[in-house]
């Protein structure tokens, strides 16, 4: 098969992050695959595993420009993936003369749905509650909707990932615990970086030698910049560090005594073999557990669907010291969360399923339904 996936954006995210994986997923089984994206930092993993880049300045405005290049690719489907690329992959699949097909990779407010005209016949969710979300009278029907997952590259995500660098650039010392909070910083997902710089001052006096550190980037960056400059000039010391973008994220979640984090971020963190306190823009789940490890997931570890409580210091100061406090016994457990998660979500698996869900749509297309 010839699909063009496209995304605006190939920054440091967890979309960003699926569309390589699913790049390198597609090319591992032999079919061609192209991105039409404005590029970022990651694009080069997409061009790492073969897959063709056909970049454009604005993708809303200059996608016709790429029409020639993309014609001569021949490609069979295009794959448009939230709601902004939906729209332009609409009008490419119908310029191309090809089928479409749209994922959606996190909720959306209703009257915005109501005024969308670009779903796809078939429409995929990441998430039964990215599903609840859209399944309305002015969304889309829920035999339209197939449910898929987020591969884990477990080559990469590891517990045994050396952290030595990390360690240094993260200025932790030895004893030192670290509540590592891996997220891009934007909305609803920045509130949770805010929460735990509130709750700080106080774990620290009841858990010593703790460390926070932000990994990530986004609109919100500057404001947690100087909520955390607040926090350790209060403190008189360094309590949080601001890390930003990383390409090495593996190698922070595996420096942390507990990780924080959401959706495909929250699964890698959980393959590193770290505990994972799962808080996103729909709330707080909190600790992930094999036991409550699908309950996590049909919430997409609280980025989708209706996350069971808010996010506010006062549930980090609950959940966080008994973590800190028996760091070792809950690693044991966080182990055979990892385990868990190499088998149930590869990337191998993944792929199949997509494969699966392509010559769907392209039987479909050539029948004329």
């Amino acid at each position: 098969m010839k699909i063009l996936l496209v995304n605006r954006h190939m920054n440091i995210g967890g979309v960003e992050t699926y569309l390589y994986r699913l790049c390198a997923g597609l090319r591992a089984k032999g079919h061609d695959v192209g991105l039409l994206t404005e590029g970022g930092l990651y694009e080069d993993k997409v061009v790492a595993t073969g897959a063709r880049l056909h970049k454009v300045k604005f993708l809303a405005k200059d996608w016709e420009q790429a029409l020639p290049e993309l014609r001569s690719c021949n490609y069979q489907l295009v794959h448009g993936h939230n709601y902004h690329s939906a729209r332009v992959a609409r009008r490419l699949g119908a310029r191309l003369g090809v089928p479409y097909l749209m994922s959606v990779h996190g909720p959306r407010p209703r009257l915005k749905q109501l005024l969308f005209r670009d779903w796809s016949r078939e429409v995929i969710v990441m998430s039964e509650g990215d599903r609840d979300n859209i399944c309305w009278w002015g969304g889309v029907r829920r035999g339209r909707v197939a449910l898929s997952f987020y591969g884990i590259d477990t080559d990469r995500f590891h517990p045994a990932v050396d952290t030595t660098r990390a360690r240094a650039t993260a200025g932790i010392e030895p004893g030192e615990r670290a509540i590592v909070f891996v997220s891009r910083f934007s909305n609803r997902k920045a509130d949770v970086g805010h929460a735990l710089l509130d709750a700080l001052p106080t774990l620290a006096e009841r858990s010593e030698k703790i460390k926070l550190l932000l990994v990530g980037e986004g609109p919100e960056t500057a404001a947690l910049a100087e909520h955390l400059a607040r926090v350790n000039a209060s403190a008189g010391r360094e309590l949080a560090r601001l890390i930003g973008p990383r390409k090495d994220v593996e190698a922070f979640m595996c420096l942390a005594t507990v990780a924080v984090c959401t959706a495909n971020t929250a699964q890698e963190a959980l393959a590193c073999g770290r505990p994972t306190l799962a808080a996103g823009r729909t709330g707080y789940f909190g600790l992930v557990t094999p036991a409550n490890f699908e309950a996590a997931r049909a919430l997409c570890f609280a980025d989708h669907g209706c996350s069971p409580e808010p996010v506010t210091p006062e549930v980090f100061l609950r959940d966080l010291p008994d973590l800190l406090n028996r760091a070792e016994e809950h690693r044991r457990q966080a182990l055979v969360a990892a385990d868990f998660v190499a088998e149930r979500l590869s990337i191998a698996r993944m792929t199949v399923e997509m494969e699966e869900i392509y010559r769907r749509q392209l039987a479909r297309f050539s029948e004329g339904r």
